[in-house]
């Protein structure tokens, strides 16, 4: 217990200064959309919205359900937010630990794995946006039910994997990892009626969620493509596995890491060619392929936080290459990592579109309410020295950033890219 403790410290220590500026970052553009959907309304409406068909975002009702709790507890105090999903994270990092132990059995392994997930680079948009961590709550979920499955809780295992279906359909990617552990790492009989439980659930979830739960609008924003494009996404995420910076990174930070895969890569090679360590490399190794998908996919919306699953199995690997070293050495690799993280998440904070918008929707609602608009007013957003009209749009969540954030003004709102103003 001590321990556990221990550990939950230090990644929430070393996350912290990875991430710090993240607490600060404002609402932006599916922040406003999602709180006014689903918070702040009656109590049964925003449970209706949450658990009922789709009407401005995807069904994900757990994902959803963050905002009913965050939205009627926080309010307009994005700190709260950024706190709550902080929280996620650290925890999604400590059932790493958990998992990683109970499937290597070495405590080094596992402390590494969970450590190198904790303060990697690609969870920023999860981190700096609050509509950004439908994956992170499903991982979460997810790592739970394979927790349990690897204890043999049926039930349980069940409940967590249909919860993290609920959170995001990409955690539909379990059925494949738990099938890849019954071949690869399960000693034991395998439990095949669970399997078939567990395809079961996928198929109806599959079947009812793209036919009756998902709009139309969503296929042609999300659109699946099998072109000569999936090479560029699969590029793209790969290097975002192993650390580098989206923005482009410092060269220098660039060399290092590059040293620091090599030094691993050797390590990999050299503990690795035995039987016994060629199942546990496999399995792990399926988690980073099965994490690429649908989004490798779906090559015109490319995000470093898309790739949770993948991180996983990453640091995974990681944390075993590493049991087998001395502990200064261990900590130097670990060190070097986490300075890396915290050069490019300050490089991608200062290029990223996540805090850009953040930043345009807080100047405009700070100039609104040093203005004292009179109530019932019309706001037109044209072209100005903050944003483009089309950004304020996107920024403030079509308009709907007026509404929470000036609730009882009866503010109207317009935006000169899409209509004309001057009679309003």
């Amino acid at each position: 217990m001590k321990k556990d403790a221990l550990l939950f410290l230090i990644i929430a220590f070393a996350s912290v200064i990875v991430f710090r500026q993240s607490f600060s970052n404002f609402f932006t553009q599916d922040d406003f959309i999602l709180t006014a959907e689903f918070s702040q309304n009656n109590l049964v409406q925003d449970i209706d919205n949450v658990f009922g068909p789709p009407r401005v975002t995807h069904w994900r009702p757990l994902h959803n359900l963050y905002f009913l709790i965050t939205g009627n507890i926080f309010g307009r105090n994005y700190f709260g937010y950024h706190l709550l999903s902080f929280v996620l994270h650290l925890l999604t990092a400590f059932l790493i630990y958990k998992v990683t132990f109970k499937i290597i059995g070495d405590l080094r392994s596992s402390v590494v794995a969970s450590f190198i997930y904790a303060v990697h680079p690609a969870h920023f948009v999860s981190l700096f946006w609050i509509s950004g961590g439908a994956t992170t709550i499903g991982l979460l979920l997810l790592l739970l039910s394979i927790y349990f499955y690897i204890y043999e809780k049926r039930f349980i295992c069940v409940i967590f994997y249909i919860c993290a279906l609920l959170a995001s359909e990409s955690m539909i990617v379990g059925l494949l990892i738990f099938l890849a552990y019954e071949f690869l790492l399960k000693r034991k009989k395998s439990d095949w009626h669970l399997i078939k439980i567990i395809l079961a659930l996928s198929l109806l979830f599959l079947t009812v969620r793209l036919s009756f739960l998902t709009p139309q609008s969503t296929y042609g924003a999300y659109k699946i493509e099998l072109s000569w494009k999936v090479f560029a996404s699969l590029k793209f995420y790969i290097l975002r596995i192993l650390g580098f910076s989206e923005t482009g990174g410092d060269l220098l930070v660039s060399i290092a890491l590059l040293g620091w895969l090599f030094f691993v890569g050797v390590l990999l090679l050299k503990t690795f060619w035995t039987e016994k360590n060629l199942g546990i490399l496999q399995f792990y190794l399926s988690i980073i392929i099965l994490g690429f998908f649908p989004f490798i996919l779906i090559p015109n919306l490319l995000s470093a936080h898309y790739m949770s699953v993948s991180i996983f199995g990453f640091a995974s690997i990681v944390g075993i290459v590493l049991s087998k070293v001395k502990m200064p050495l261990i900590l130097t690799v670990i060190s070097v990592f986490f300075l890396v993280a915290v050069i490019n998440v300050n490089k991608i904070y200062n290029n990223n579109w996540v805090v850009e918008r953040a930043n345009i929707a807080k100047k405009y609602i700070q100039s609104i309410a040093s203005s004292n608009i009179v109530e019932g007013s019309t706001i037109v957003f044209n072209d100005n020295y903050i944003s483009t009209s089309y950004d304020a749009y996107i920024a403030l969540g079509t308009g709907k950033a007026i509404d929470f954030w000036f609730e009882g003004k009866n503010y109207q709102y317009c935006f000169t890219v899409f209509e004309s103003c001057e009679d309003k």
